[in-house]
């Protein structure tokens, strides 16, 4: 008995066709492995690389939105506590004050700088805010950079801790140190206001370029989706085939038969 060859190879080639087609259509992918398209595959790792840079791009991102918020509503509590010592600096140029009524001054005042040197301990996640330093976000593709200033050592230059109210001749010079410190913050506030903002807007980019290539990733790899009907065809058609070549596939004898 002798089996028929060239039906058998063609058994074969449509078991291994209906085999390849079903994969496809279960995993939704046109490549699922190097065999179906090495050079495909390439692309699309390559593509899948870029993903999940531009993801982790957007979280670094994020990070750095959110030590920046943190850092600018330190600022902010700083400013706060100087606009009151410039108001109570304002009112130790009161002439009726008394001796006694510029020491209460100077002890509110006393108060407000507590507050200011403790605010300038504060800290993201462990990390000191004010401090001379530059952080650098990776963006996935890029970097962008947030700046931070080491305000205790600016507003000791601007001799703000070293105000005294209790003296009605140094009002001027209380005033200008005090407006010149508020200055200061406003400019660091002003400064991290826009850095909150590129990195907001560079996010949304990146965001956009993820969705992109991942389009494009889906493009490459999903493409047989792109004609279900000639795939679900196929793959009804492919049993209808094998049962014929199986009613084909017959046992022929060694010898002729006497029949």
């Amino acid at each position: 008995m002798k089996v028929n060859t060239p039906n058998a190879n063609m058994l074969n080639n449509v078991l291994q066709q209906q085999q390849k087609l079903s994969q496809q259509l279960a995993t939704g992918k046109r490549i699922n492995s190097a065999a179906d398209d090495a050079a495909g595959l390439q692309i699309a790792n390559r593509l899948s690389s870029n993903i999940n840079a531009q993801q982790q791009g957007q979280r670094n991102l994020a990070d750095g939105v959110a030590f920046a918020r943190v850092y600018d509503q330190a600022l902010q509590g700083v400013n706060d506590n100087i606009l009151e010592l410039e108001r109570l600096t304002i009112a130790a140029g009161n002439g009726i004050y008394s001796e006694a009524d510029r020491k209460a001054l100077q002890t509110e005042a006393n108060g407000y700088l507590a507050n200011i040197q403790q605010g300038l301990t504060a800290e993201f996640a462990g990390k000191a805010l004010f401090t001379d330093s530059s952080l650098t976000f990776n963006a996935g593709e890029s970097n962008l950079s947030l700046q931070t200033q080491d305000l205790g050592t600016v507003l000791a230059n601007q001799n703000i801790f070293n105000i005294d109210l209790t003296d009605a001749n140094a009002v001027a010079d209380n005033l200008t140190a005090v407006r010149a410190a508020a200055e200061q913050v406003n400019a660091f506030q002003a400064q991290t206001g826009a850095s909150i903002n590129t990195f907001q807007s560079a996010s949304r980019a990146v965001a956009g370029q993820e969705v992109a290539t991942a389009e494009a990733r889906s493009v490459l790899l999903i493409r047989i989706l792109l004609k279900p009907a000639v795939n679900v065809q196929l793959i009804t058609f492919c049993p209808k085939v094998l049962l014929t070549l199986l009613c084909r596939l017959v046992f022929l004898p060694n010898k002729p038969s006497l029949y």
